[in-house]
């Protein structure tokens, strides 16, 4: 696995946008903080354009994403929002300079799609806030671990314990994201084996039965089996629908993993909260879940 260059002062980075158009001016905020960092900020060409729901046309976004791939002036290529829309780019995408000369891409949501296109392709990724999310009240301990991440490689967590966790250790590569988006990947080229890595998953605003129906697909799919490790993030607004399955997620989680015997952390700050903890996708990391507290570190 290639781990893209650190950041350094002075860097040219840029803010695209693969799925959904911005909502609202929230973005600038993010281009401040970036700013802050010392980074220089540019803004892809079609970065803030409307096509329906989208951040410009299939066309517009892959053209946008393909030079943010291939500038080798810019270090770290900054999604600025989710929403939907980034699958239906990958195939318009060349990723052969990108492998040579890999950067950084940041985000979540429904950047899961491009994070795990880009493992399967051998490259490091960074599942964490977006430009969007940059501002949200509470985020401040999130956004200074992307800051340590880019600058300086390095990840230290530690959590208090929660009564569900399953006990354990495991040293791996983390990979995963949004929930539905891996389901939507699963059958494609962009899906990367999970056997041997730790995977972690979050979703927002999803009915419980239908994340039963997600988790039920990822065990039947296999994909649940050989993991080295879990990681349940947030999933923010999910509540019961008329059709009911009487679970809450984290014993959906433990009923499709029943039989496994790999440490399963709970509550972990991930998704779509303001405490958008960053992971690096692709790069080996140490898990420790024990009764006192979990920890991830280098």
């Amino acid at each position: 696995m290639k781990t893209p260059p650190l950041l350094r002062p002075g860097d040219e980075v840029i803010l695209v946008s693969p799925a959904s158009h911005p909502k609202s001016d929230q973005w600038k905020q993010g281009v401040e903080i970036l700013e802050s960092w010392d980074l220089q900020v540019r803004m892809a060409p079609h970065a803030l354009s409307h096509y329906f729901g989208f951040g410009g046309s299939d066309v517009e976004r892959s053209s946008d994403f393909q030079l943010a791939l291939d500038d080798p002036n810019i270090k770290a290529i900054f999604p600025i929002r989710g929403g939907y829309g980034s699958s239906r780019i990958l195939d318009q995408l060349n990723f052969e300079r990108f492998v040579a000369n890999p950067k950084w891409i940041i985000g979540f949501s429904d950047i899961t799609a491009i994070l795990n296109h880009v493992t399967q392709l051998g490259i490091a990724s960074i599942h964490g806030p977006m430009p969007h999310n940059f501002c949200q009240v509470g985020g401040d301990e999130a956004l200074e671990k992307l800051r340590c991440l880019l600058f300086e490689g390095k990840t230290d967590i530690e959590l208090p314990a929660e009564a569900e966790n399953r006990p354990g250790q495991a040293e791996a590569e983390i990979i995963g994201g949004n929930l539905s988006l891996i389901v939507h990947l699963i059958g494609s080229a962009s899906l990367p084996s999970f056997k041997g890595r730790i995977l972690i998953l979050e979703d927002v605003g999803e009915n419980l039965y239908h994340v039963d129906r997600m988790v039920l697909q990822l065990k039947r799919a296999g994909l649940l089996n050989g993991l080295a490790g879990l990681i349940v993030g947030s999933f923010s607004d999910c509540k019961e629908a008329s059709l009911t399955v009487g679970k809450s997620i984290n014993e959906i989680i433990l009923e499709h993993t029943a039989g496994t015997k790999y440490p399963i952390a709970f509550e972990f700050p991930s998704g779509h909260i303001a405490q958008n903890f960053p992971l690096v996708f692709g790069k080996k990391i140490k898990l420790l879940v024990n009764k006192d507290n979990v920890q991830l570190t280098d």
